[in-house]
C-alpha cells in the first residue's frame, strides 16, 4: 500500500502522517495473512500483463489498467478485492482500503477482516467517520456482490457491469 511522501509541517499533520504510515505498515503485515488464510477465493492465474490484453472497455482491461496505474501486481486470492476497487471507486490509499471494507460490510460481507477493520477504523480514523459511514451505506444500496463470479465477467463491458450493481 502506498502512502504519501509529503512531509508534515504541523504537529497535527505529523501525528496524522505517523498514524497513516503505521497503519499502512500494519495493513501490509496483516493483508497477506488475510488473503492467504482468510479467503476461500480461488486464484485466477492471471497477471497484470494478461489483464491488459483484454478488450478495451472490458472489466478485465479496466482491472489491468488500475493495477498498472498503481504499479502493483494482482495478489493471489485477492482478485475479487482488487476488482472491488474499480467497481466501487476506491483507490489503494489507506483511507480507501478501510472505506472499501466498510462498503463490503454494508453489502453483507461479515468476515474477520471486515469486522476488525471497522473496529480499528473507529479508533484510528476519527476524522473519516462520515466518509466511512457513507461507504457502509453505499454498500447497503449495492446489489449483493458475494455471489457474482467476476472472473467470468472479465470480457463484459466495464461500464455496464458497474451500472448493473446499483440498479
Amino acid at each position: 500500500m502506498k502512502t504519501t511522501n509529503k512531509q508534515p509541517k504541523t504537529i497535527i499533520e505529523y501525528a496524522m502522517w505517523l498514524h497513516v504510515k503505521t497503519s499502512s505498515w500494519v495493513a501490509g503485515m496483516i493483508g497477506p495473512m488475510v488473503f492467504n488464510y482468510g479467503t476461500t477465493d480461488k486464484n485466477w492465474g492471471l497477471s497484470t500483463t494478461e489483464l491488459l490484453q483484454y478488450p478495451e472497455g472490458s472489466l478485465g482491461k479496466a482491472l489491468g489498467d488500475f493495477l498498472k496505474l498503481h504499479e502493483v501486481e494482482i495478489l493471489t486470492g485477492a482478485e475479487y478485492h482488487d476488482i472491488h476497487h474499480i467497481l466501487f471507486d476506491y483507490s489503494i490509499s489507506f483511507k480507501d482500503e478501510v472505506a472499501l471494507q466498510f462498503f463490503l460490510h454494508g453489502n453483507g460481507k461479515k468476515s474477520i477482516a471486515s469486522v476488525s477493520t471497522r473496529i480499528g477504523a473507529w479508533c484510528l480514523l476519527p476524522t473519516e467517520w462520515k466518509y466511512l459511514k457513507a461507504s457502509y451505506e453505499r454498500g447497503k444500496k449495492c446489489k449483493d456482490v458475494s455471489k457474482l463470479n467476476f472472473k467470468n465477467m472479465l470480457h463484459d463491458d466495464f461500464s455496464q457491469v458497474k451500472a448493473s450493481l446499483f440498479n
